[in-house]
């Protein structure tokens, strides 16, 4: 695709192929019933945002550059970026054992996105995809995970990728900064709560930074 125009119509063309309405993908994405249509329609806005684009092309069953433009015409929108994509699993349960790691594919962005949310390098952010419903309803199962593996200690409460024996599993981490005691939990109450007296013994694999909600 060259254009804004081409990608409008080209997501207006899919839609339909797909029997999906716009005010309902407008709402499946996260927007007004009315984001696409005027997006469609009145050309406003010129071009969806990175987070829209990303849940429009899991909806579509399309990459993401195929919902890109690529004007000559106009300045560019930011250098491109890989983030990899991993086949490794984190359970968002009582955890599952995982240690292949390998790259199974790149999600490519502009530099510009990437610092919306992160100041890391690109090649300290790994994807990877959750299963489980204990961290429901911040993360649901399915839900592409995006890790900051230079975050190797828990500085802040947050969420982070924990290695607890031979599994890999997302928990919240709140830390005490009286005693360096933290407190491991799931943001689903059905899951059980302990605590770690000192949280340096905490493996950490990264950090959580960022999450693309699956669709469907």
């Amino acid at each position: 695709m060259t254009t804004p125009d081409d990608i409008r119509q080209h997501v207006n063309n899919l839609l339909l192929q797909k029997g999906i309405s716009l005010n309902s993908a407008s709402l499946m994405v996260g927007k007004d019933q009315t984001y696409l249509f005027q997006y469609v329609h009145r050309k406003t806005p010129k071009r969806l945002k990175e987070d829209v684009r990303q849940k429009l092309a899991e909806i579509l069953n399309v990459s993401e550059q195929e919902l890109t433009d690529l004007t000559l015409n106009e300045k560019p929108i930011g250098p491109l970026v890989k983030i990899d994509v991993l086949d490794a699993v984190a359970c968002c349960g009582n955890g599952i054992e995982n240690f292949s790691e390998n790259v199974i594919g790149q999600h490519m962005m502009t530099l510009p996105a990437l610092r919306e949310f992160t100041s890391s390098a690109p090649e300290n952010i790994k994807i990877i995809k959750a299963i489980g419903d204990s961290m429901i309803p911040t993360i649901n199962s399915g839900d592409l995970v995006w890790i900051d593996v230079s975050e190797k200690t828990p500085s802040s409460d947050g969420l982070y990728l924990l290695c607890i024996g031979r599994d890999l599993m997302i928990k919240r981490i709140q830390i005490n900064p009286f005693n360096n005691s933290a407190t491991v939990k799931s943001d689903n109450p059905r899951y059980a709560v302990f605590e770690k007296e000192n949280f340096a013994d905490i493996q950490v694999m990264g950090k959580v930074i960022y999450h693309i909600q699956r669709v469907g």
